[in-house]
């Protein structure tokens, strides 16, 4: 259970390093809850199945990189750049 945590959070921690700037207008209490939500399904998996939860890491994960280029094309915005910033901006209900 503690490696699959482990695992989970090595990446969890990655991708925020890499693209939380993607979500800096995000507010606090709704990424917290993304963060809870997905290291108890992690754990709940863990103790559940053993190791064979990093298939949910993994397959989240995936699924939200699918979903993500997926938006970005479908609202012609570069997907690892989020060019133009006033679209990316303006879907997210946001404001520059």
């Amino acid at each position: 259970m503690w490696m699959s945590l482990a695992i989970a959070g090595m990446l969890y921690a990655l991708g925020a390093v890499l693209f939380g700037h993607f979500e800096t207008k995000t507010p606090p209490a709704q990424r917290l809850r993304k963060l809870v939500v997905f290291f108890g399904v992690t754990a709940l998996l863990a103790a559940w199945v053993g190791d064979w939860a990093l298939v949910w890491v993994l397959g989240m994960m995936g699924a939200g990189l699918g979903f993500h280029f997926t938006w970005c094309r479908l609202n012609r915005i570069h997907p690892l750049s989020a060019e133009p910033k006033e679209r990316y901006y303006r879907l997210r209900g946001w404001s520059l």
